[in-house]
């Protein structure tokens, strides 16, 4: 029996079977990616699409009965700003936080939904929030206008 065949045979499996194994892999990466998997009840509450202005996650709660987010939001930008303004859409429509200055590091409690801007939802209900934070950003001796936009989704607790 010669060695070479084993091989042969093994580079053959790999060649048929491997393609198929790594196409398996990549949609289910992009599904994972595009949050396919999650948002069910019990769901990690979780924010993307933030990178200077960072909303920590653990910080994120809707509260059903009272019909609130909130959440904090961390300075990442490294220099000293001022929010200017957020708007929502989504679960939550009204978030109040304005003018509100940071330094780099500081964090800032946000709370979205006094009266009737946040969807009547259940505990256990999911819930998805799109905010856009802009902001002034001092670099030298002026200052620069910047506008984030993330999404916020979770469970209702």
């Amino acid at each position: 029996m010669r060695i070479g065949n084993k091989g042969q045979g093994a580079m053959e499996y790999l060649m048929t079977y491997g393609w198929a194994i790594l196409v398996v892999m990549i949609v289910g990466v992009v599904l994972w990616q595009l949050g396919i998997f999650g948002g069910g009840p019990g769901a990690v509450n979780t924010a993307h699409g933030f990178s200077k202005i960072k909303v920590l996650e653990p910080s994120i709660k809707f509260d059903a009965t009272a019909d609130v987010l909130n959440f904090s939001v961390v300075n990442g930008a490294g220099t000293p700003i001022t929010i200017t303004a957020v708007t929502a859409s989504g679960d939550c429509t009204a978030i109040t936080l304005a003018d509100t200055s940071l330094t780099p590091g500081e964090t800032t409690w946000v709370a979205a939904g006094a009266g009737t801007s946040c969807s009547d939802l259940n505990s256990g209900d999911p819930f998805t929030v799109t905010l856009s934070i802009t902001y002034q950003q001092k670099v030298a001796t002026g200052t620069v206008s910047h506008t984030e936009t993330g999404v916020i989704r979770g469970t209702a607790e």
